[in-house]
């Protein structure tokens, strides 16, 4: 979209220096704190906040806080995003500076990676191999424009989905598992996968964000499925998707006087979401439930 001069020429101001250039083209790659881009970029956190600052002043960053950190990377949908990552297509990425600050992203990542619990991402990643086939098949061919995941291999997931829409967002309640699908994504140059801690009941994005919602193995420990529910409902796009991953067992055992079926048909009801296809499948021994949904008019309405 066309912007102003007044708008344009602070932002050409504010990435036509060499530090916030480089900024950027790390933030480019993925969402980073301040402490890891003091390290990448070798300047002390004063001066690398200052200059965090003019940029997402100038609307070239987006940042978000987790506990005590706060995050900066480059957005993929706003005017400010789109713009610089046009100039940085410009840039020779085999510049020595460039590589140098790039090295040192990746021994970051790899630093984030190794905090991960590594027989647990072992099995999750087994289990998302059989689980991503069966999702992309309950969100159809067609590329979505926006995704989210909240679950238990946001690392998995996210990484064979990544490629079915234009934005991503994958979320864990843990700091460690979002951690470590960070160092995975970001490996993998999956810089449209945006990684955040934070609760489903509590989701920090805005009303009708996303065509599609994937929650993963979480409702059947959750303490408020319901609320859970209408918060994927809420930001959920008018006619978009819920596809919903449980544990059957663990259903089973939350309501033992209750069919897992009826339950979860029941917690979709209560959240304004169609139930349209519910079935239970048997991936790497452990017994799961299938649901997918669609917004209620109604719903959507509200």
């Amino acid at each position: 979209m066309p912007e102003s001069f007044d708008t344009l020429l602070p932002r050409l101001r504010a990435i036509a220096e060499p530090s916030r250039l480089r900024l950027l083209a790390v933030l480019a790659r993925g969402e980073f704190s301040v402490s890891e881009l003091t390290e990448i970029l070798g300047q002390s956190q004063p001066r690398v906040s200052r200059h965090l600052k003019l940029l997402d002043d100038s609307g070239l960053l987006e940042r978000f806080r987790e506990q005590h950190w706060i995050y900066y990377r480059v957005p993929v949908d706003t005017d400010g995003g789109r713009l610089a990552r046009l100039l940085l297509e410009q840039l020779d990425t085999g510049d020595p500076v460039l590589v140098s600050d790039f090295e040192r992203v990746q021994r970051v990542l790899a630093a984030r990676g190794g905090r991960g619990r590594v027989g647990e991402n072992v099995a999750s990643g087994m289990l998302a191999d059989e689980l991503v086939p069966l999702v992309a098949g309950e969100l159809g061919e067609q590329g979505l424009d926006s995704l989210l995941y909240f679950g238990e291999a946001p690392d998995a997931v996210v990484t064979g989905l990544g490629s079915r829409a234009r934005r991503v967002v994958g979320m864990n309640a843990a700091r460690h598992v979002v951690q470590r699908a960070r160092a995975v994504l970001h490996s993998a140059g999956l810089n449209h996968c945006v990684l955040q801690q934070g609760e489903l009941t509590a989701l920090p994005q805005p009303a009708q964000t996303f065509d599609a919602v994937l929650i993963d193995r979480v409702l059947a420990r959750a303490e408020r499925p319901a609320a859970a529910l209408q918060e994927a409902a809420r930001v959920l796009r008018p006619g978009g998707r819920a596809v919903l991953i449980e544990d059957f067992d663990a259903l089973e055992r939350r309501t033992p006087d209750a069919n897992p079926l009826a339950l979860l048909r029941g917690w979709l009801a209560d959240a304004g979401l169609a139930c349209d296809r519910l079935r239970p499948f048997d991936v790497s021994g452990a017994h799961l439930l299938l649901a997918a949904a669609v917004l209620e008019p109604e719903a959507a309405a509200a």
